[in-house]
């Protein structure tokens, strides 16, 4: 049998491998009583696009698959950071034997050790404290490195004024769309719409003859997405595209996205921003939300050939100030 501490330093490098991901750096391993690993994982929230792809998530449930059964009672968890509370549910149904980690989580209401009173969670048992330095040297390197980075790399707004610049946005869009849609829209849908309003066309007569500004964003030389916004008769500010690449994703850019939009409104005499937004575009839907945006309607909209946009109507109302 090895010590608490080998494993710990086994979920320590799983951390350090999300970090390089740039995950927050989280790593948990499922170990059986006879010293075999049976499951291992590290955060994979931002890779996956999925709110439940925390470390321990992933090392239960492969220990799951590896051992054959969902009742790891002659097993423990080694994790870098306490348990939030969806990994205690999980912690609690796989019927571990113990949880060993090293860093705690302050002040997080859910956190493991605030449920152990419960009588359902009694029966675990809990070792604190393992390797909690090198745990949290990994949390401060990251989030010093994440803070660097916001404040050295701000977003650039650039108009798109020229025909070289249509031709950079259209092809942005033709490659940001075929990357997201494809699990909301069908491929035929998706070529439709990226031909009918986002080709070089498209973008030309909107900014000649409809009002529309493009921008193109940058951070450094680096091309991370684009926006579109129009003038509303009603003193609104449409905001009709908001995309931005994959990789770039995450990184608290549509906060400034947003804070440019405020700025413009102010500047401009508008009093609100509104946008529409697939139903299902759920992730958009969310940050749309987590800024203040109030959804104020829905609707269907024909934009022929047989296809419709089923979209939310959001709106958020810009200050005097």
């Amino acid at each position: 049998m090895n010590s608490d501490e080998y494993y710990m330093g086994i979920a320590v490098g799983l951390a350090g491998e999300a970090m390089l991901r740039g995950e927050v750096p989280v790593g948990a391993l499922v170990v059986r009583q006879d010293g075999f690993i049976a499951g291992r994982g590290s955060n994979r929230r931002q890779q996956d696009r999925n709110a439940l792809a925390h470390a321990e998530i992933i090392a239960i449930d492969e220990a799951c698959r590896t051992l054959g059964g969902w009742r790891l009672t002659e097993c423990t968890l080694y994790v870098t950071l306490e348990p939030c509370l969806m990994c205690s549910g999980a912690i609690l149904n796989s019927c571990l034997k113990r949880v060993v980690f090293g860093m705690g989580d302050d002040g997080a209401a859910g956190s493991f050790t605030n449920l152990k009173s419960d009588k359902l969670l009694s029966r675990t048992e809990v070792t604190a404290g393992v390797m909690e330095h090198e745990c949290k040297l990994l949390f401060k390197e990251f989030f010093t490195k994440l803070r660097s980075e916001r404040k050295m790399c701000k977003l650039n707004f650039t108009e798109v004024m020229t025909d070289a610049q249509t031709e950079v946005t259209a092809a942005l869009a033709d490659e940001i769309w075929h990357e997201f849609f494809p699990s909301i829209l069908s491929a035929e849908q998706i070529d439709y719409m990226v031909e009918k309003f986002q080709s070089v066309r498209a973008m030309k007569e909107q900014i000649g003859s409809e009002g529309y500004k493009y921008f193109l964003l940058f951070r450094g030389r680096e091309r991370v997405g684009y926006i579109a916004v129009r003038p509303d008769k009603d003193g609104r500010l449409f905001l009709s595209k908001l995309y931005i690449k994959k990789e770039h994703r995450g990184k608290g850019y549509a906060a400034e996205v947003f804070g440019f939009l405020k700025k413009y409104c102010r500047g401009n005499g508008f009093d609100s921003v509104w946008l529409t937004v697939n139903k299902n575009n759920i992730s958009a839907v969310s940050v749309y939300e987590k800024r203040g945006f109030k959804k104020i309607g829905e609707g269907v909209t024909d934009i022929g050939n047989g296809f419709v946009m089923d979209d939310f109507y959001f709106q958020l109302d810009v200050d005097a100030k």
